[in-house]
């Protein structure tokens, strides 16, 4: 028995698991010495770091089953900042002062198996020693799995909940183990971070880790020894890394590193007593930040008063920048907005009593107080816009600024919702709107983490859709879903759906444009709620009922929702059934644009487009501009993982295009922005194209074409739309503004300016200023950008990475004019040219000067360390000119002095700082640059002394080098009198490691610089103009002495031998002007350029010639061009230079003939001389032909053509495509039926041949040609109709009813036209017309044409008939047959000969037509459209429908003579 007991023991502790979960013993003191320390800087060594070193005593005692209590003693903090790892850690004896008290108070936690829950400390305590003290409690937590050793879990830390991956390693024969922990902090599912000013940056949540910018890891080792009760942590070290690779590559990144000891030092026994303190719960493990906007990382304010110092700062700035802004001022700027966040509402008043009525001061005021963005200051805009302090601009502004830069909080909010409903806003149309908007975008920050978002903060908005939807206010209603829109909240959406066609009855009873403003209200809304949004549009898309321009805008709110796979294959199996040719084309061409996107971001969308475009195959390429499409543009740098998209939408229907949607979007790493949208809708503008005044339904046939309508079953009319231009802007995904044009204000606008007296008002006060001159000064901030992004670090400090950035922008102007005679008191603008001389003399001096700021380190309001990046861009503008214009003589003279002295045109100025700040020694804050000093004394670019030119050749002076850094750089230019410098000092970081981020760091000065030759250097611009002789026009002075004449006689004598040589003195007197450019120094004229340019304009051929002489230094170098119009299908040019232009020639001719059976045009270049530069510029570019070639699909073949001859065929094969042929001397370039993207003219119209030629006609026709081919022409002969869309099908009309060819279906009932067979066959058809007051036909007797008006038969011999109604009607004899044209009724021409009637309608009918000519809506898959808009069957149910009985027609004839 014995033996079993001790086999049985023996077993027992052979299997024994020792405990490996660690805890404290509840009567002992445990004391740690504990080192903390943080380096921020690049990973290179010898490279100047900064840094923080905290060194204590921890001691922990266990009070209670779970609670643990720990001590900080001794705290230590030392400051580092030197070089890495030479320079050793200096002690902070005042910044230990400043935080040690705060860990002289006891800090409880709940520590059980190994794990930390809750952590409480005393009130008082700031939050930064809070977060310390949980960073070496993050050193404590371990979860023992007792079957493994290697695990992974999501543990959480001060970090967020990450993945953490532990090995366990255990030593039984000494008590020991040994604990790894490695964390992965881009793996986590709760980050603890906090953004700052990038609530409009969309993160990508499925992007892979390996494309984030920031990366960040923990490596934590903890030894054990086995004791009673639990295991014991002996020890305990962590290595916390992240690395910022801003350019996203391997070697360069900037680099924060934490590291962590503890270390048991002593056990002790615990007698010490606790006395009973008020303690505040601070959560778990997790860092807290402090609920106070923290400062800028770039400085360390504590102000002993906020006014005072305001007060100063502001009136510094004042005093700075009179001339020119101040190198402080952008630094001071944003010290001015930290100042505005420290500060109450009080402060802010008392502010605003001392600057409020000062003009400049008052600008900076609110600039500053609207960038601070704190609730203080939006109290304070919100009084100053309810007390109407601002004026409704002023407001405007500020409001946006407001809504936009504040931080929302529930306070907030509801100060935003109250200042919407007060009086001053409600009144003004345009605040009403911009609030709204600007409510919609603050709601969206709001609730931008959060998957919901509170009804009262959404009650605002949905109350206004509710309100204006019932009282039918369509401007309210625009504005409210507009806001939704900006919101983008889910819970929006079934206010949205009750305007959607298809969601609600009710629907239908409002207006296309708020249909159409509702589905892009789902656009934002998908980021949410991704899967309602794409039910919703894709019902839309689907529903073949509803006006196409709803289906393209579902389409567009669908693709931005990136539907999977199976969503996109659907849409392209509905497409192959598509009757829209609009919708079709437009969903083609956005998938084909998806389907080569090349953004990481989007790669799934397009894979699955892809897959979608080889299911469609070509059906709907090439498609002309006529269609609806999508424009798409977009690049991506894999190494920097950076890239942008810019895409436009263009939305067509009848009149194209109606809708443009041009958007830029970027994206960087893992996020993406949305950067501008613009948007517009034009609706029905080809309205204002024709005659407003005409009223026709008041003329006798408007009530007959009603009639004649109700005939048609199920007849409608087009609804009336006002002729409307809609805008709106997007910033960063939210719709800043919106506004429209409409008939109305351009009525209004119209009225105003045909009132002569108001007219006559406008140039005089104009003039009036002009004489009296004006002068100003603008110092104003443009823009002041903040993006922070904070994360804790592992010691309990937060680590910021910040981007910030400052505009300011500087201008002085001086302008003052004269006029010589003086204008009398009665003015009149005639006046103005029979002046003898005006002048005007200017002095603007304009600069902008920016400066960009990126941080990463410790930033605390008690200490700061780290890098930062200083980047600033200084640009100056100076003009000075006076100018002349006699309009008598019809000379102009212009005089400039550029600068006066050497002036800075261009400043730039890079450099990487290591920095260290300390809030009890602001004077000793310490700022030096990481890398190291050049070896040997570099020339410092801001102070180089200026190297005047020997000659007038550029030249490059090389720099410094050392160790394969460019140092010092310079470029000289000499150009007019003036030299301009360019001066680069570059000190690479590259010879470190050669990344993008090291070349981008480096310290760079680059100067661009101006600087006359001697003072008062002047440059002259004279110009004469009305040439007409020899002399004049080759520049002779008529204020010269005897021997000047003789000289320049002689020398005119030269230059007048020298143009005939080149061809450009004829004996005809054209019109020409002389251009001089010269330099004055010293009362001395030095000619630098001369240019002659003569006209000859109206003889039978037509000419220009230029000649460019007494340039680049030399009197016979010439370069002459002409110019000239042999007659209507030809033209050809020149261009010659060298000595007297006879060195080098290209000549070209452009004519217009026949390739084939087609109409073309060629294009041919000779030459038989050009320089060996020219020939090498040409050759390289020949070699991308080839290849540029293949890309295009286009054909080519390696063929000897004539050496020194170039030549371009473009052949039109149909009015949307073309032949061409590109010869070059050693290859041939072809293709055929090339698409266009604009409909052509192929061939002459009737109007053209009828012209006799001229040589101007070579030009002039071309536009009306184009112009021709965009009315649509409808074609009808004996058996066969052509409909305006082209679509042609056979049909013979029976003589038993009256056919609608065409008729206007709008509410305007302009006109239509009807055509009735004979019954003898011999006699063709008889066209019925009905416009205004005038029923006109045509018909045929004894083998002519007849006409016959209002029954009235008008003899051949009283031709032409016009009519003397509002709208001007014109009939004419034209060949065999009669042309009628009424183009202010639509109808641009009607000709009928008997067999074949044709008719041409003005193109601002595009949509509006109905009948069996069809819409004229280039819709041809719906071209069969009966009255009813049914697609028919086939072409005979689709004529049957539009025929009318002739019992029907004469009864509803009888019936309106009755009435």
């Amino acid at each position: 028995m014995r033996g079993v007991t001790f086999a049985l023991l023996i077993t027992f502790v052979g299997c024994q698991k020792y405990d490996l979960e660690p805890e404290f013993s509840n009567i002992k003191t445990y004391v740690y010495r504990y080192e903390g320390l943080i380096l921020n800087g690049l990973p290179e060594r010898d490279l100047k770091k900064s840094g923080l070193k905290l060194t204590c005593q921890v001691e922990v005692s266990r009070v209670s089953q779970e609670e643990h209590i720990l001590k900080v003693i001794s705290p230590q903090l030392e400051e580092y900042y030197g070089i890495w790892p030479r320079d050793r850690f200096i002690k902070a004896p005042k910044l230990t002062q400043q935080i040690g008290p705060c860990f002289t108070r006891w800090f409880k936690f709940e520590y059980r198996r190994g794990h930390i829950g809750n952590i409480y400390a005393p009130k008082d305590i700031p939050i930064l020693c809070v977060n310390i003290v949980k960073g070496i409690l993050t050193l404590l937590p371990i979860t023992i799995k007792q079957s493994q050793s290697v695990y992974e879990l999501q543990e959480p830390r001060i970090e967020g909940t990450c993945n953490t991956r532990y090995i366990v390693q255990e030593d039984r024969e000494n008590d020991r183990a040994t604990i790894l922990q490695t964390r992965d902090l881009n793996n986590c599912i709760e980050k603890v971070v906090k953004n700052i000013g990038m609530a409009y940056i969309r993160p990508c949540p499925t992007c892979p880790v390996q494309a984030k910018n920031t990366r960040g890891t923990v490596a934590l080792t903890q030894k054990l020894k086995y004791m009673e009760p639990g295991a014991l942590i002996i020890y305990a070290e962590s290595q916390q890394v992240y690395e910022l690779s801003p350019f996203n590559e391997p070697g360069g990144t900037a680099v924060m590193e934490a590291r962590q000891n503890l270390t048991l030092i002593e056990t002790k026994s615990n007698h010490e007593e606790i006395t009973e303190i008020q303690l505040q719960h601070h959560g778990n493990l997790y860092y807290q930040f402090a609920e106070d906007l923290p400062q800028m990382a770039l400085h360390l304010i504590k102000p002993k008063s906020i006014e005072t110092r305001f007060a100063e700062v502001l009136l510094q700035l004042m005093q700075q920048n009179q001339l020119q802004v101040h190198v402080e001022t952008p630094s001071k700027f944003l010290e001015l907005i930290e100042l505005s966040r420290m500060a109450t509402l009080e402060n802010l008043e008392s502010l605003w009593k001392q600057f409020g009525i000062r003009q400049e001061h008052r600008c900076w005021l609110l600039s500053t107080v609207a960038a601070a963005g704190t609730t203080n200051t939006f109290m304070f805009l919100k009084q100053r816009i309810q007390n109407e302090d601002l004026g409704v601009m002023g407001s405007a502004v500020n409001l946006v600024l407001a809504f936009h830069l504040t931080k929302p909080d529930r306070l907030t909010l509801r100060a935003a919702a109250d200042l919407l409903a007060s009086h001053g806003v409600q009144k003004s149309l345009l605040l009403h709107k911009l609030g709204h908007l600007a409510y919609g975008s603050m709601t969206n920050k709001y609730c931008s983490t959060s998957s919901s978002c509170p009804a009262e903060i959404l009650q605002p908005l949905h109350e206004l859709v509710i309100v204006a939807a019932n009282k039918s206010h369509e401007q309210d209603l625009l504005v409210a879903l507009k806001a939704l829109g900006n919101a983008g909240q889910p819970a929006s959406i079934k206010y949205v759906k009750r305007f959607l066609p298809g969601f609600s009855p009710d629907a239908n009873t409002f207006s296309f444009r708020t249909h159409v403003n509702a589905i892009l209200a789902l656009r934002k809304i998908a980021r949410k709620d991704a899967a309602k949004v794409q039910e919703t549009v894709f019902q839309i898309f689907l529903d073949r009922s509803l006006q196409p321009t709803l289906r393209m805008l579902a389409c567009v709110v669908f693709f931005e929702t990136k539907p999977a796979l199976p969503l996109v294959i659907a849409m392209a199996n509905f497409l192959q059934r598509e009757t829209s040719i609009q919708v079709a084309s437009f969903s083609y061409s956005h998938m084909k644009v998806l389907s080569g996107g090349r953004i990481p971001q989007l790669d799934n969308l397009a894979t699955a487009c892809s897959i979608a475009m080889k299911l469609l195959g070509p059906r709907f390429n090439q498609r002309s501009f006529r269609y609806s499409r999508v424009i798409h543009i977009n690049g991506y740098h894999s190494d920097f993982r950076a890239g942008a998209i810019g895409r436009v939408y263009l939305v067509n229907d009848a009149e194209f295009p109606s809708s443009i949607i041009a958007k830029m979007r970027g994206y960087y790493a893992t996020s993406a922005m949305d950067i501008a949208e613009v948007g517009f809708r034009l609706q029905a503008l080809t309205d204002l194209l024709r005659r407003q005044d005409m009223p026709f339904a008041q003329y006798s046939t408007f009530k007959k074409l009603k009639e004649f309508g109700k005939l048609l079953q199920g007849w409608k009319e087009l609804p009336m739309e006002k002729p409307l231009l809609l805008g709106y802007i997007k910033l960063y995904s939210h719709e800043i503004a919106f506004g429209s044009v409409d008939k109305e204000l351009l009525q209004q606008l119209m009225k105003f300016l045909t009132k002569a007296e108001e007219i006559e008002m406008v140039p005089k006060q104009m003039v009036t200023l002009f004489q009296k001159g004006f002068s100003g000064k603008l110092i104003h901030p443009l823009w002041a950008g903040e993006l922070r992004h904070i994360l804790p670090t592992s010691v309990g400090l937060p680590l910021e990475f910040g981007l910030y950035s400052t505009s300011i922008l500087h201008a002085t102007v001086k302008v003052k004019g004269h006029i010589s005679p003086p204008l009398t008191g009665s003015f009149r603008p005639e006046q103005l040219l029979e002046t003898n001389l005006v002048q005007l003399s200017t002095d603007i001096n304009t600069s902008v000067y920016m400066d960009v700021v990126a941080t990463m380190g410790i930033n605390t309001p008690y200490f700061q360390n780290g890098l930062e990046f200083h980047a600033k861009f200084i640009a100056s503008m100076p003009v000075k000119f006076d100018a002349g214009l006699n309009m008598k003589e019809e000379s102009f003279k212009f005089e400039t002095i550029p600068v006066q002295q050497e002036t800075q045109l261009l400043a730039v100025r890079t450099k990487l700082y290591a920095i260290s700040r300390n809030m009890d020694e602001p004077d000793s804050s310490k700022k030096s640059p990481v890398l190291p000093k050049l070896v040997g004394p570099g020339p410092d670019v801001f102070n180089q002394q200026w190297k005047p030119l020997q000659s007038e050749r550029n030249f490059r002076d090389g720099g410094i080098k050392e160790g394969g850094r460019i140092c010092f750089d310079a470029i000289y230019i000499k150009l007019l009198g003036y030299q301009t410098q360019l001066t680069m000092k570059s000190c690479s970081a590259a010879i470190f490691r050669k990344t993008y981020l090291h070349t981008f760091v480096e310290e760079r000065d680059i100067r661009l610089a101006v600087k006359p030759e001697a003072a008062g250097m002047k440059i002259q611009l004279e110009i004469q103009g009305g040439v007409d002789s020899k002399a004049t026009w080759l520049g002779r002075s008529e204020e010269e002495s005897d021997e000047d004449q003789v000289t320049n006689k002689r020398k005119t004598k030269e230059k007048f031998g020298q143009l005939e040589q080149c061809g450009f003195m004829r004996k005809s007197k054209p019109t020409g002007l002389v251009a001089v450019l010269s330099t004055i120094r010293d009362d001395e004229k030095l000619t630098r350029f001369r240019l002659a340019l003569r006209a000859d304009l109206h003889s039978s051929k037509p000419s220009i010639q230029v000649v460019v002489s007494d340039f680049i230094g030399s009197r016979r170098m010439k370069l002459c061009a002409d110019v000239s119009i042999l007659d209507s299908q030809r033209a050809k040019g020149a261009l010659k230079w060298g000595q007297n232009c006879q060195d080098y020639k290209i000549a070209t001719q452009v004519a217009y003939g026949q390739y084939g059976d087609h109409p073309a045009m060629q294009i041919k270049l000779e030459w038989a001389k050009i320089p060996s530069a020219v020939q090498a510029a040409a050759r390289r570019l020949v070699m991308f032909i080839p290849d540029t070639a293949y890309m295009l699909g286009f054909v080519q073949k390696e063929q000897k053509n004539p050496p020194q001859e170039a030549s371009v065929v473009v052949a039109l094969t149909s009015p949307q495509s073309c032949d061409l042929v590109l010869r070059l001397p050693n290859i041939t370039v072809y293709d055929t039926d090339v698409m266009l993207p604009f409909t052509l003219p192929v061939g002459q119209h009737s109007e053209a041949s009828a012209m006799p030629p001229h040589a101007w006609s070579f030009i002039s026709h071309v536009p009306p040609s184009v112009l021709e081919n965009l009315k649509a022409r409808c074609l009808v002969s004996k058996d066969t109709v052509t409909t305006f869309n082209d679509v042609r099908f056979n049909y013979t009309m029976p003589a038993n009813g009256y056919h609608i060819l065409t008729q206007d279906c709008s509410s305007e009932l302009k006109f239509l036209v009807m055509a009735k067979s004979a019954e003898e066959p011999n006699k063709g058809k008889t066209i019925h017309i009905i416009l205004t007051n005038h029923e006109i036909e045509m018909y045929t007797s004894n083998g002519l044409v007849k006409l016959r008006v209002n029954g009235t038969e008008i003899p051949t011999e009283n031709l032409p008939f016009s009519s003397r109604s509002d709208v001007y009607i014109l009939i004419v004899r034209e060949k065999d047959g009669l042309l009628l044209k009424a183009a202010e009724a639509g109808i641009d021409k009607l000709y009928y000969d008997g067999h074949i009637l044709e008719i041409k309608v003005a193109f601002w009918m595009n949509g509006k037509t109905c009948g069996i000519c069809g819409r004229n809506d280039a819709e041809y898959e719906q071209e069969y459209k009966m009255p009813s808009g049914y697609v028919a069957k086939d072409a005979m149910s689709f004529v049957q429908s539009w025929t009318l009985s002739e019992d029907a027609y004469n009864t509803a004839k009888a019936q309106i003579s009755l009435d």
